[in-house]
This record gives structure tokens, C-alpha cells and sequence, in this order.
């Protein structure tokens, strides 16, 4: 008894220097970087360091996440295209592309698409402002602000495109389009990936 205070004091000491909980739950494996255009680089890894490792790309544009829907991209200067693994290693989602040259119009933008921050098209409209967003799919194109890229997409009902295209993909379960913003209608992305490690190691 007469060493009780010393060992409450290396417990206490213990305690702040590992503090509870603090590798209770590891990290998320993930990347992120931030450039001055606006762009946030995001890649989350699937069993890292491994043969089996997977990149999983993705973007947010001045603070606003890209949905999966566009196949083709372009911010300012800055194209992108939206690949699909062969199997379930490698890299998915959105990447840097080469030269992407998107038409000009000299008709005027309406200001009623103006104000609603986004229009379908293959054309950019004169007075649409210089940081909206061209987006492509199979079929069509719009130009959109990047807090309403998700929005239209929604109106327009694109169809999400598949990140994995290996005979793995039907072990990853259906994850559901967010319906509203800021509110989640189904499993995170980070939840999805974790979902997809312990399907292939079931696999195996």
C-alpha cells in the first residue's frame, strides 16, 4: 500500500501519453492533398503495400465532392477521366488526362441557368463563369458550379459508374446515391472499401 501513489502516478503518466482509445481504431488509409486551383486529390488505399494493393481516386473541387458519374472531367486547365479496375488491384477513379479542348459558344448563358448554377451541353456559353465544371457521360455533357455538380447530377439521374470492373464487383455491396446533401443514404466510401477487403479475403 505504501507504493499506491507512486504506481497512480506511472499509471496517470501512462495514460497521457497513450491516451484511451487512441489505436483502438486505426486511421483510414487514405491520402489526401490539397493544391491553390481549388482541387483536393483524394486516395484511399485497399490492402496497401500488398500485390493486391488498390488505388481508389477521388476528387473534391473547391470543397464539394465529384459524384461518380462523369466519364470525362474538366476544371479550368485541368482534365480528368474516370477509370474502371480489371481486377482488384490497381487504380479506379478519377485521373489526370491529357489535352481535353471543350467547345465555345458565343450565344449568351440565360440568367435563369445562371442562377440555378448548372446546364446541359456540349458548348460553353458565354458568361458561364470561369471555375464551373464540364462534365461528360456517355450521351450528354453539362457545365456546373461546384456546389451544384452533385445536384445536377442528381435532376438528371446519371447513372454511377462502376470503380471496379473485375468478376470481384459483385462482392461489393450496392451502395446507395445520396439523396440530399450532408445526409447519407447508404454505406461510406471508406465503409465500402472495407466491405471489399474482407470480401476478398472470403475469397481467397
Amino acid at each position: 500500500m505504501k507504493n499506491m501513489p507512486a504506481v497512480l502516478i506511472v499509471l496517470a503518466s501512462l495514460l497521457c501519453i497513450f491516451p484511451a482509445g487512441a489505436y483502438a481504431v486505426p486511421a483510414p488509409d487514405v491520402e489526401r492533398e490539397e493544391t491553390p486551383e481549388g482541387i483536393t486529390y483524394i486516395t484511399a488505399y485497399s490492402a496497401r503495400g500488398s500485390r493486391s494493393e488498390a488505388r481508389h481516386h477521388y476528387l473534391e473541387i473547391e470543397g464539394f465532392s465529384v459524384p461518380d458519374v462523369f466519364s470525362q472531367l474538366k476544371y479550368k486547365d485541368f482534365p480528368f477521366v474516370f477509370i474502371s479496375r480489371k481486377y482488384h488491384w490497381g487504380d479506379d477513379g478519377y485521373v489526370r488526362a491529357g489535352e481535353l479542348a471543350v467547345a465555345e459558344s458565343p450565344v449568351a448563358a440565360p440568367e435563369e441557368l445562371l442562377e440555378r448554377g448548372w446546364y446541359e451541353g456540349a458548348e460553353r456559353l458565354a458568361g458561364t463563369p470561369e471555375n464551373w465544371i464540364w462534365g461528360g457521360w456517355n450521351g450528354g455533357s453539362l457545365f456546373a458550379a461546384p456546389e451544384k455538380l452533385a445536384e445536377a447530377a442528381r435532376e438528371l439521374k446519371l447513372p454511377q459508374l462502376p470503380r471496379d470492373g473485375s468478376p470481384f464487383q459483385e462482392l461489393i455491396p450496392p451502395q446507395p446515391v445520396e439523396k440530399e446533401p450532408g445526409k447519407s443514404g447508404g454505406a461510406s466510401r471508406e465503409e465500402a472499401l472495407i466491405a471489399l477487403e474482407e470480401a476478398l479475403k472470403e475469397k481467397k
